[in-house]
């Protein structure tokens, strides 16, 4: 009887060690796709403010432009639509302000939404599921403002 508990014992600490092993291996994935989420947004801003550069207006820019204009970073581009490593999709329009755009990226989990709505930096303004915020944006109305699940939107607006 002590063997067979013994042996059960054994695989129950396996089993264990395995559950430990898958968490911390997803742990450090979802903290990389907020790197690269980070990232990509950087660059994406970056590139359609030198697109953009010394002009007035916006009103011309689409997923479309940013696609052919190679702006945006290709681990964003999937055919002819721009997505963010969650597989949510990401839109870059011109905002209501004139000199103004927005990159919005949808289906981000909570957890991501957190730590990525605080990495990005040099937006004008911050909006989280449909709250705006101004820079820089409070890490605990940041808290607040995602919600549970994997369907928040974050729209970042940046000066051309």
């Amino acid at each position: 009887m002590s063997e067979i508990l013994g042996t059960l014992f054994k695989y129950l600490l396996g089993l264990l060690a395995i559950v430990a092993v898958v968490v911390v291996l997803y742990e450090a994935l979802s903290s990389n796709k907020v790197s690269t989420a980070a990232a990509d947004v950087t660059t994406l801003q970056s590139n359609v403010a030198q697109l953009y550069g010394g002009t007035a207006s916006t009103a011309s820019l689409s997923d479309t432009v940013v696609i052919s204009a190679k702006a945006a970073p290709s681990s964003m581009v999937s055919g002819t639509t721009l997505l963010d490593p969650w597989a949510g999709a990401v839109t870059v329009q011109p905002d209501a302000n004139p000199g103004e755009f927005d990159i919005i990226l949808a289906g981000i989990p909570q957890s991501a939404c957190n730590k990525l709505a605080t990495a990005v930096s040099s937006y004008k303004s911050i909006s989280i599921n449909g709250t705006a915020d101004s820079a820089p944006v409070d890490p605990g109305t940041v808290a607040t403002q995602c919600t549970s699940g994997s369907n928040n939107q974050i729209q970042f607006t940046f000066t051309s």
